[in-house]
């Protein structure tokens, strides 16, 4: 291959973003101001991601690249530090570190990408099976046969490993713990320098991966969110279907408020460790959670009197703890997710459920008891998430 061929990859990488740009723009969800922001976010997210991804990383030569605030994508859980690497299919790996402050910790190994249709969930790795130490370290062996202790199918289809580091509690989370990973027997092996034809290879597959996940995500907002009635929850499914957790319930919906309108979800716990709800944008990218509230766990919301939370979407700071921060989308996604289920079925007397009111009507629909926060209380509440995101991410 010469240096043509691998000038054409690249340019060609930088065609296909200018060309997806011009998708979005044309995308009958870009509106808004905030939304044509977003979009172009979204894309310049979706861009790290495939270069780190296909170009930059490698499974020769394992380190997992991180799902962080530069790169919002996915329906990323704000609760969540999500670590990927790409996988040799069949060949061993060892997946180590320790658990730190997380809530819970997933391994799961993708054939394909599942969650863009194409592929399925190879294997799984529950937090409640993972075998951790006493000092808090573990490890975990993939490979395409089975070994004793913590171990994973890598299996000749294999495409990728996602670990999930899931923090419920912000305000004592100070640990985050580390996860790493090597190609069993090949520790020690020299990388070798890159080549022309190894480069374009990459680039080309990052082109035609950027192309997928640019063009799914809206298209799933659109036909799995906003197509249902304004300001309304879905029952809760299983997202197992589409590479999501074994053991998870999840709940879907939208909002669509305006200025002086308010929806109120009222949800109860859970019967697993881990609840959490969260906003997101028109391209199925999470809200900003570290400098605003648009997010909580169910460690972080307040619980009325009666066991139940109550969750307050709106663009205006109603002055209570649970409110959830439109950052004045015209129109957004919500996800709510339980995590470690331990029944087969959801409660329907448990399902979430919403109404709309107007902000001034709150007191209508909340408990007289509710909490009222200042602007002091809420400086401090985002305070602690800033600080927490930090720790998690390490920056």
């Amino acid at each position: 291959m010469g240096a043509d061929e691998l000038a054409e990859s690249f340019d060609g990488f930088v065609e296909t973003i200018g060309r997806l740009a011009g998708e979005l723009r044309d995308d009958e969800l870009y509106s808004s101001p905030e939304s044509r922001a977003s979009a172009h976010r979204f894309l310049l997210g979706m861009t790290i991601a495939r270069l780190e991804e296909h170009v930059l990383f490698e499974p020769d030569f394992p380190f997992f690249r991180v799902l962080d605030t530069r790169i919002r994508e996915g329906g990323d859980n704000s609760d969540q530090r999500y670590l990927i690497s790409r996988l040799n299919p069949g060949e061993t790996y060892r997946i180590w570190g320790t658990l730190g402050d997380a809530q819970r910790l997933e391994v799961q190994i993708y054939a394909g990408d599942p969650y863009l249709g194409s592929g399925r969930m190879a294997s799984y790795l529950a937090a409640e099976d993972l075998q951790v130490s006493e000092d808090g370290t573990f490890e975990v062996i993939a490979s395409s046969v089975e070994q004793p202790g913590n171990w994973l199918e890598n299996p000749a289809d294999a495409t990728r490993v996602l670990v999930r580091q899931i923090y419920s509690d912000w305000a004592s989370a100070a640990t985050p713990g580390e996860v790493h990973i090597d190609r069993v027997g090949h520790e020690g092996d020299l990388r070798p320098a890159l080549q022309p034809d190894d480069l374009a290879a990459r680039l080309r597959e990052a082109t035609s991966d950027l192309v997928a996940q640019a063009r799914a995500w809206p298209a799933l907002v659109k036909k799995g969110y906003l197509d249902a009635s304004p300001n309304t929850l879905s029952e809760p499914f299983d997202p197992g279907s589409r590479g999501g957790v074994p053991g998870r319930w999840m709940v879907r919906g939208n909002f669509a408020l305006g200025d002086d309108e308010a929806m109120v979800i009222t949800a109860w716990p859970g019967s697993g460790d881990y609840q959490g709800i969260q906003l997101l944008d028109p391209w199925f990218s999470s809200l900003e959670y570290a400098n605003r509230q648009t997010s909580l766990s169910g460690d972080q919301a307040h619980r009325d009197a009666d066991g139940a939370y109550r969750f307050v979407v709106s663009a205006r700071d109603p002055g209570v703890p649970n409110w959830l921060d439109t950052m004045g989308l015209v129109q957004g996604v919500i996800l709510m997710r339980y995590d470690g289920s331990t029944t087969p079925d959801f409660p329907e007397d448990e399902h979430p459920r919403a109404v709309t009111v107007k902000i001034d009507a709150l007191g209508d629909v909340l408990p007289a008891d509710t909490p009222r926060l200042g602007p002091e209380d809420r400086a401090q509440e985002i305070a602690v998430r800033r600080r927490h995101v930090q720790q998690r991410f390490g920056n």
